[in-house]
């Protein structure tokens, strides 16, 4: 049994660890950054599975939709990318000089291939300011005085053109202002839905969307979390991913390790009684 895995994954609720050992990786020598924007997010999708089917692992591939772009500029007074841009994404390679300059040639005609527009930075300076783009967007997007309710969807790298198809809908349906962002590489997708303080009535709207988001993620074969969890604000939709009998299993894996139900009650299984987990 891969009990570190067990553990690493239980946010919190199966045992408190004390220790850790780390193995230290060298930092790579070179690394070098593009960004590529694009009239359409399916163009930008497009141009991820080309670069990951020419065979470059990228270090990081980040995706930023229109709403969040926008929200960047916004905020620090900056045009950071063209006029009528839908998505850009952000991609970076690293490691030894020459494999990193033929990674990110490779990356630019991938994109460029898609439709896309890059700008390559040329220097360590020109590298930090198209990183502070995908670094300001939380900040950006706290900074417009709206309620950020951040779902860290995942689905398959291949289907994140339906994710976004999905969430479009589903703004539209129910008349929310919705942002995406995150990690196009693996498919793990924040969407931000955007709510007005106070507005019970567009509150209320939210929580259908996201669970009609829930469920479409689980039908593209994906998951509610990628990343951050279950925790409270997920555990009443964990029946939409996980059978009665996966679930059953996950709460006896919780007794086995915590029969008195201390370690984070109430977390992922809510409705269950102290010391039943």
């Amino acid at each position: 049994y891969d009990l570190t895995q067990v553990l690493v994954g239980s946010e919190g609720t199966l045992a408190i660890i004390t220790e850790i050992t780390l193995r230290l990786v060298p930092r790579p020598p070179v690394a070098a950054t593009i960004l590529a924007t694009f009239t359409t997010p399916q163009a930008a999708v497009d141009a991820v599975t080309a670069l990951i089917g020419a065979a470059v692992v990228p270090a990081a591939v980040e995706l930023m939709d229109a709403a969040s772009l926008e929200a960047v500029e916004r905020h620090t007074g900056e045009q950071v990318v063209p006029a009528g841009t839908q998505a850009a994404i952000l991609v970076e390679v690293d490691g030894m000089a020459s494999g990193v300059a033929e990674e990110l040639a490779l990356a630019a005609d991938a994109c460029r291939q898609s439709g896309g527009l890059v700008t390559q930075a040329v220097d360590e300076g020109a590298r930090q300011r198209l990183w502070r783009i995908r670094r300001e967007l939380s900040y950006a997007l706290r900074a417009t005085g709206l309620v950020k309710i951040n779902h860290d969807v995942v689905v398959p790298r291949g289907r994140v053109p339906s994710l976004l198809a999905l969430v479009d809908r589903l703004a539209a349906s129910y008349g929310l202002r919705v942002a995406c962002f995150g990690h196009a590489g693996d498919g793990n997708i924040h969407v931000n839905l955007m709510l007005t303080p106070g507005d019970t009535a567009e509150r209320a709207r939210a929580h259908q969307a996201e669970r009609e988001l829930f469920q479409g993620v689980v039908a593209l074969e994906g998951s509610i979390t990628g990343e951050h969890g279950v925790g409270f604000s997920k555990a009443p939709y964990l029946h939409l991913e996980l059978s009665p009998a996966e679930i059953a299993l996950m709460r006896r894996v919780k007794v086995a390790f915590d029969p008195l139900g201390l370690l984070n009650p109430g977390k992922i299984f809510p409705d269950a009684p102290a010391g039943v987990a």
